[in-house]
């Protein structure tokens, strides 16, 4: 026995300094930074070799993201697929393309009759959103016909404006706050008209409690039984929803813990989520992934400013991006003015070849 302790303390020691030395590290940003290049290298690299040019490139995007500390470029890419090829095919090519890197880098596909979408995560950060459209021609009109969803917000309060809207032979979607004087009456009458519901979820902001999001309001402070209660009177509230965006919500969004439990119910419900975007420190996007919930950010803000010059140029934006990327979300509130400028727009959308559609529609 004498010997034992020694022995055993010398195999704990040996085992502990193996522990150590292969423990697993938080990676740094410059190593992140060069996994997400070579990620860029081996995806140019297939592109190629699938006989992609630059001619067969429909849409092309980066965007800055930040999350968990680690700052990169996301990539988003739609190309044109010649040569006939089966899905399945694609994506084995790119997995064993990849598959050199490890663990850290990983696949979700999702197929539609139209498309074939791959998404790249590194550290389950996405950097590269890749969308694979067969070149026959029908398929091409369809897939491309440019889209845009316009969604008013802060509904239920201003019943004149709410009637007006629903006069509107387009597909608008009602975002609709909870508790306000028309919410209920608004989505049922909303719902009869054949429009898109969703529940304006108020959310808590920078500069709360002086800045008040209204009642029903998500608050950082509560924990998972308490948003989860709040959230279900918020969704009761409102019904005959699809899905959920988010009323102010600066401070909130930013938190990945709550926008975690508060996603995880609504993946549960069938809802999905639009991130109105208030803060560029959001979580939206990143959480929503990592928990398969289907989720969009908006595009443009139409009527930060009233002014009619202002309304029209975020307008004209909107069409633009549409044009170029196939797909965009406008957020508008129910002013008098900003409700005319876009009624007046309706008609150069329609002849530029854009389909105004639910928000359901655009959501991935």
């Amino acid at each position: 026995m004498r010997y034992f302790f020694p022995f055993f303390l010398g195999v704990l020691l040996i085992f502990g300094g193996y522990i150590y030395l292969t423990r697993k590290k938080p990676l740094s940003q410059e190593d992140f930074s060069k996994k997400v290049f070579l990620v860029d290298q081996i995806v140019q690299s297939q592109l190629y070799e699938m006989g992609i040019q630059k001619k067969n490139i429909l849409f092309q995007q980066s965007s800055s993201r930040e999350a968990g500390g680690l700052t990169w470029k996301q990539s988003s890419l739609k190309v044109q697929v010649l040569r006939p090829r089966s899905s399945s095919s694609i994506e084995g090519d790119f997995r064993r393309g990849l598959s050199p890197l490890g663990k850290t880098v990983s696949i979700q596909s999702s197929e539609t009759a139209e498309s074939l979408r791959l998404e790249i995560q590194v550290l389950n950060r996405v950097t590269h959103q890749l969308t694979f459209i067969p070149s026959t021609p029908s398929t091409l009109k369809a897939a491309f016909r440019p889209k845009i969803a316009i969604v008013i917000d802060d509904l239920g309060s201003k019943d004149k404006i709410s009637q007006e809207l629903l006069r509107w032979d387009l597909p608008i979607t009602f975002a609709i706050l909870p508790f306000t004087p028309f919410s209920k009456r608004l989505a049922g009458e909303a719902h009869r008209k054949g429009k898109e519901v969703i529940l304006h979820l108020p959310m808590e902001p920078q500069g709360y409690p002086q800045i008040r999001p209204g009642e029903g309001v998500l608050l950082r402070e509560m924990d998972e039984a308490r948003l989860l209660r709040q959230l279900s009177k918020d969704i009761e509230a409102v019904p005959y929803i699809t899905g959920v965006s988010s009323h102010m919500g600066s401070r909130l969004m930013e938190d990945p813990e709550k926008i975690r439990i508060i996603f995880s119910e609504l993946k549960r419900r069938g809802l999905f989520f639009l991130d109105s975007r208030t803060t560029a420190q959001t979580v939206g996007l990143q959480v929503a992934r990592s928990v398969g919930l289907k989720a969009m950010e908006r595009n443009i803000f139409i009527d930060n400013s009233s002014t009619e010059e202002d309304v029209k140029e975020q307008l004209e934006q909107l069409i633009r991006l549409s044009l170029s990327s196939g797909k965009a979300i406008g957020i508008g509130h129910p002013h008098p003015s900003t409700i005319k400028f876009i009624k007046e727009m309706i008609p150069k959308m329609k002849e530029k070849g854009i389909e105004i559609v639910p928000l359901s529609a655009v959501m991935e």
